[in-house]
């Protein structure tokens, strides 16, 4: 199964989009299909009303019209991500130059959502109370824009487990931990799911290496260096019963055992955006750390805890805040909601998120650390509302 895929893109017909297929199910340990969307010129799309679909506007601008609601249109742009369910009939409408990612349920047994939901980054970065952020998280290494998760009600993937939908910026790696061969290098594990990460947004030089089964701490044999650009898509995809001669998969149920996935990112003067899709998705909190080969928890340590349910809590508050005041927005109605209970809320998470990255950056001026540079320009402005 390939890690590396390259966007192959294609123009069918009269449509005023061309089409790079990703992901399919009947190829892929997850699933799904994923496609990439670009709008040579105005024009509309109009999803499968009979499955479940994640779009993501990754540039430029596009209009959202449900069957069932005439006098609605739902405007939409970059950093903003929609669910539609099975049964809603909607189009959309796009601008010559906008870019979406959608991925899309093969039947309804892989539908977990019912409902619409749209969210705009706009207020996900204003998910933080006191000291912890819950779906903005700024690091060292980079930022995490927390879409969908686990218990958003959104897609499953073919092991009946919810899958989550992130949008990333991976930093420079200058200043980061080194590895075996002295290159400092942004590490991951991912010993517990599968990812797929399509870049679309690459500054600077950038490349990912996979290490090779067995692993070793002191000489851990790799596979090549691999050139990431905005065209390409790395994906984590070795599975419960993969061996050194194949992929396995095909028959994945819960919980999901991955065992290959350990991988490094090296980019210099720059960045990487991309989209990426976990399956199982993560859950509670962040466990990255510069300088090992990080992961996020197991679902099993972590579904049923103490401080899991503390963490939902809290998050399920911002959770409404974000969906209201997000279709309000795109709906052209979110002065009315000004002053309100789900306005205060996102004033003050705003404020706690730019304290929590404010804290962060001192922290690192303190050590010395070059990283303090590296995050500025992703770094919330307490005064933008």
């Amino acid at each position: 199964m390939e890690k590396i895929i390259r966007n192959d893109w294609r123009r069918n017909g009269e449509d005023a989009f061309a089409r790079a297929h990703i992901l399919s199910p009947e190829a892929h340990p997850e699933g799904l299909n994923v496609d990439r969307i670009r709008f040579v010129e105005v024009g509309e799309l109009k999803p499968d009303a009979d499955v479940g679909h994640i779009a993501s506007v990754l540039r430029g601008t596009a209009e959202l019209r449900v069957a069932s609601e005439t006098t609605r249109r739902y405007h939409l742009q970059a950093g903003v991500h929609l669910y539609l369910p099975p049964g809603l009939e909607g189009v959309l409408n796009a601008d010559a130059g906008t870019e979406l990612l959608i991925a899309s349920s093969p039947s309804s047994s892989q539908v977990r959502g019912r409902r619409l939901l749209l969210r705009d980054e706009t207020f996900l970065a204003a998910c933080a109370c006191e000291s912890q952020s819950l779906r903005w998280i700024l690091t060292p290494q980079y930022l995490s824009r927390r879409i969908f998760l686990h218990h958003d009600p959104v897609l499953l993937s073919r092991s009946a487990c919810p899958i989550a939908w992130f949008r990333t910026t991976m930093f420079d790696v200058d200043g980061l931990p080194k590895n075996q061969d002295g290159e400092p290098v942004f590490k991951m594990g991912y010993s517990s799911r599968t990812e797929m990460n399509v870049c679309y947004d690459v500054s600077g030089t950038a490349h990912v290496r996979m290490a090779e089964h067995p692993y070793s701490d002191a000489s851990q044999n790799w596979g090549p260096w691999f050139t990431l650009d905005g065209d390409s898509t790395y994906h984590l995809n070795e599975t419960a019963g993969d061996g050194p001669g194949g992929i396995g998969g095909s028959e994945l149920r819960p919980p999901l055992q991955c065992t290959r996935n350990k991988h490094e990112i090296r980019i210099v003067d720059g960045y990487v955006t991309l989209i990426c899709l976990f399956d199982p998705a993560p859950t509670g909190v962040e466990r990255h750390r510069p300088g090992e080969y990080s992961d996020y928890a197991p679902l099993e340590q972590v579904l049923g805890t103490r401080e899991y349910e503390t963490h939902m809590k809290e998050l399920k508050k911002y959770d409404e805040m974000v969906d209201r005041l997000s279709l309000a927005k795109a709906l052209g109605t979110l002065n009315t909601l000004e002053k309100t209970e789900l306005w205060e809320l996102y004033v003050r998470g705003r404020e706690a998120q730019a304290g929590i990255e404010s804290e962060l950056r001192q922290r690192l001026s303190a050590d010395g650390s070059f990283r303090a540079r590296v995050i500025a320009p992703w770094m919330q402005d307490p005064a933008h509302r």
